[in-house]
């Protein structure tokens, strides 16, 4: 089975002064095509029998969807299976503290090991923060609570944090701005790489989850990625607090 490849690369992301609300709309699509559309997902409809049809009902329903306050928040309730590869992966290429370069700049991104040691994921959720005053889209958080699998790549930049027991430490948050992310390089191996190991052995009875979060403006303007904590496992913070 042919896996495919794919370069990703958000340039530009955030100009001089206040950047329109509209251009992180597209930049949240670009990111749900990284994690669907770019991803194969494989999947087979089965008929369900007639005393499974009298069961189902739509009152739990496929989708989610609840307004607190000023924050929209979406479930999808979906199961993906997926194994892929993708070539680079780049977003938020902006000037901050003086100097201009990447939050995010991952290179040779395996998802999942092979396609018989695939990466499971759980349900996908969506969320949107707004200004209460003038209704403008301050935030948008997209990512899933729970996935199962390894995630490797060389993360070459990173902005965010990531739970150190992904890389075989302890329950930790690890917080980076525009940093190398690095482990012990495998011997024999010139190319350093980090593997992510959602669902790890010590810590299999925890959610570790995957969050890319877009902040339009303020001091954590810019596109963040949270892996290894769902939303109730990180403590409260900079990453979940409304802007």
């Amino acid at each position: 089975m042919l896996k495919p490849t794919h370069h990703i690369a958000l340039a530009g992301a955030f100009s001089a002064g206040r950047t329109p609300a509209f251009r992180f709309c597209v930049l949240a699509f670009v990111f749900l095509w990284f994690c669907l559309g770019a991803v194969p997902a494989f999947a087979k409809l089965k008929p369900l029998a007639p005393s499974e049809m009298k069961e189902a009902t739509a009152q739990q329903g496929f989708t989610q969807f609840v307004m607190d306050n000023n924050t929209a928040r979406m479930f999808l309730d979906i199961h993906i299976e997926t194994y892929t590869t993708v070539n680079a992966f780049s977003a938020g290429y902006y000037e901050k503290n003086g100097t201009t370069g990447w939050d995010q700049q991952w290179s040779q991104v395996s998802i999942g090991n092979s396609t018989s040691d695939d990466m499971d994921i759980d349900g996908l959720v969506f969320m949107a923060d707004f200004d209460g005053t003038t209704n403008d889209l301050q935030r948008v958080v997209i990512g899933s609570n729970r996935l199962q699998g390894d995630l490797t790549a060389t993360f070459n930049s990173y902005s965010g944090t990531y739970n150190n027991a992904l890389v075989g430490g302890s329950w930790e948050a690890m917080d980076t701005s525009r940093s190398l992310v690095t482990e012990p390089s495998t011997p024999g191996d010139p190319t350093p790489s980090t593997t992510f190991a959602f669902n790890s052995e010590g810590y299999a009875d925890k959610d570790m989850g995957l969050y890319f979060i877009i902040n339009m403006e303020g001091p954590q303007q810019g596109i963040q990625v949270v892996a290894g904590f769902d939303e109730q496992s990180l403590t409260p913070g900079q990453w979940w607090d409304k802007p």
